[in-house]
């Protein structure tokens, strides 16, 4: 019983230091300063899927998380004409 405690306490241990030294803050991933952008004018049946698809090739979901970033997006919901600033040199 002692052993099995033991092992659960250093796993537990051993768990937190890999998601505290390994996995680095989203924050500290991007640096926004660096990035070049673009404004973006939302249109009738825009999405932010969509607009990642005709913006970069790369990573989408890292791209739709990019523009919520930068521009203060709780949500997914796109307002027509609103402006987005969108990253460019990605």
């Amino acid at each position: 019983m002692k052993l099995k405690i033991k092992l659960i306490i250093y796993l537990y241990f051993f768990s937190s230091l890999m998601i505290f030294f390994v996995k680095k803050p989203l924050n500290e991933q991007y640096h926004f300063e660096n990035t070049s952008t673009i404004e973006y004018k939302i249109q009738k049946g825009d999405t932010l899927w969509g607009i990642s698809h005709k913006f970069t090739n790369k990573n989408h979901q890292e791209f739709i998380y990019l523009i919520k970033k930068i521009n203060n997006l709780d949500n997914s919901l796109l307002i027509e004409d609103q402006i987005l600033i969108l990253p460019v040199n990605i």
